[in-house]
């Protein structure tokens, strides 16, 4: 028969309440501190992907108008928030044939600026190559902070499209 000792102390099971409360206070306190900071990271990755959809389409259409031969045209839907196609005419048939389509814009998202509609030439340059001017979009996000930087999106008259966030001065209105 074993004899039970009940004068030694009981080893600790678990945790103590105040040991759960005071665990969960700091992890309210850096969640609180981290939220801000990691709310503005996917503002800026929004920000950098739908600029780069843009580039994308751009660059797709330069290249399609230098691969075919023939103009390609990259149209706004109602406005660049709205989307874009990216079109062509068939030579044989003289119907357009939608090559790329793109969704509209999340509602905190808006493009500003030229509402023009860019025509690849065969040559890989823009239709109003070389008289016309660099278009210029500018991409907003309306839920962020006052004074948040967007993005620009240049557009050369030789075609080549490119983004530029290092403007000091350049905020979202």
């Amino acid at each position: 028969m074993k004899l039970i000792n009940t004068n030694t102390p009981r080893l600790a099971r678990g945790f103590t309440l105040i040991e759960l409360m005071i665990t969960a206070a700091l992890v309210a306190i850096a969640a609180s501190i981290a939220l801000p900071s990691f709310q503005g990271m996917i503002r800026e990755g929004r920000l950098t992907a739908q600029a780069n959809e843009l580039i994308s389409a751009l660059n797709i259409a330069r290249s399609e108008a230098i691969r075919r031969g023939q103009n390609v045209t990259v149209t706004p839907v109602g406005s660049w928030s709205g989307g874009w196609n990216i079109t062509t005419v068939d030579p044989n048939t003289a119907a357009v044939i939608i090559l790329r389509s793109s969704e509209a814009l999340t509602s905190n998202l808006a493009f500003a600026g030229s509402g023009v509609t860019y025509t690849f030439l065969p040559t890989g340059f823009r239709s109003d190559f070389p008289t016309g001017a660099v278009q210029t979009h500018t991409l907003c996000d309306s839920s962020a902070p006052a004074g948040q930087r967007g993005r620009r999106i240049f557009v050369s008259v030789s075609g080549r499209p490119r983004v530029d966030t290092s403007l000091p001065a350049y905020t979202c209105p």
